[in-house]
């Protein structure tokens, strides 16, 4: 079992769900409103704990009742919570969700506590990256505090996830501490420094490959997701599944990986398996409530791989009845 430290955002996710993304200055009525806990580093610790990670998160709340909602959660997934800070100056972040009936999202968030996450803390929770096998980022917190993280892990020999959600510039040296880089396709357009059109996945691809970092992952929605290595390139295609949101499934995808991830490799299997779990993920509405646990993934890939073992046993039937007519 993986030892997992999740450094990042905790919110509260205010969401609405609209027959369609408001286009500007357009007012969608009719929504239907609720509200759960959520954030990306959040998500992604819950997804890690679920899948049998063994996880302590580092994050910032504030000082009010929606802090005691995070923190009940929390222990009520068996995370570790020795290294939360609690900010008396600022609310708990909060994040503002769409989802439209066709399941696309936009989101606005609002740091609030997130941001007393800075780097003069790291050493609070050193002890913490110390006995871990893997430290996990996402890029709702500060900038400074997620390289400072990524530099002290990277130096203690510690594996490094770097989730580049949202999107913001990266320095060398930050991308030479981190052993695995997962972006979407327009995270990965700004790492690889020219604009996303919507069709140019490959020129991001191959632009990507020449970085240098050991594990690039990007990950492409129903399109399944790409390995990079500075050698390899594998396309690992998705699970054909029902959406009904995709909040949290790329935070489902970044915990998964961080639990099955060893060596210094990300291999098919890996992305196999952070695939299926994000795959459950689209299936189910919201953010924590949508994360599935490590039964019902092992339960949803045995379920493909009798589908695809039927399917290919009827091919050769086909075929041995083709030869014999």
């Amino acid at each position: 079992m993986n030892k997992i430290v999740v450094v990042g955002s905790s919110n509260i996710d205010m969401m609405a769900k609209v027959s369609h993304l408001p286009s500007c200055g357009e007012t969608v009525c009719n929504a239907v409103f609720t509200h759960a806990v959520g954030g990306k580093g959040m998500n992604q610790a819950i997804a890690a704990a679920r899948l049998g990670g063994d996880v302590t998160f580092v994050t910032a709340l504030g000082n009010d009742h929606y802090a005691d909602m995070l923190s009940n959660m929390l222990h009520k997934e068996g995370i570790v919570t020795d290294y939360v800070i609690y900010d008396n100056e600022n609310p708990t972040g909060t994040a503002l969700i769409y989802v439209s009936n066709s399941g696309d999202n936009c989101i606005a968030v609002a740091s609030g506590a997130n941001s007393k996450l800075q780097p003069e803390l790291v050493h609070t929770f050193e002890k913490a990256i110390r006995q871990a096998d893997i430290v996990l980022m996402q890029a709702e917190i500060p900038y400074s505090t997620i390289r400072s993280t990524a530099l002290l892990a990277h130096d203690l020999g510690k594996k490094v996830i770097l989730n580049l959600a949202p999107v913001c510039q990266v320095d060398s040296e930050l991308l030479a501490a981190v052993d695995v880089l997962v972006v979407n396709e327009i995270e990965g357009a700004a790492v690889a420094g020219i604009p996303y059109s919507g069709d140019n996945l490959d020129e991001i691809i191959e632009r990507l490959q020449l970085t240098g970092i050991r594990n690039i992952v990007v990950t492409a929605g129903s399109a399944g997701a790409y390995l990079l290595t500075p050698f390899t390139r594998i396309h690992v295609p998705s699970f054909k599944v029902n959406a009904v949101d995709t909040i949290a499934a790329g935070d489902t995808f970044c915990g998964a990986l961080a639990v099955v991830f060893e060596g210094d490799y990300i291999t098919e299997e890996n992305m196999r398996y952070a695939n299926a779990a994000s795959a459950i993920a689209v299936t189910r509405p919201g953010a924590t409530t949508s994360i599935p646990d490590a039964g019902e993934v092992a339960q949803f890939i045995a379920s493909q791989t009798t589908v695809t073992s039927i399917s290919n046993e009827k091919i050769e039937q086909n075929v041995k009845k083709t030869v014999a007519s």
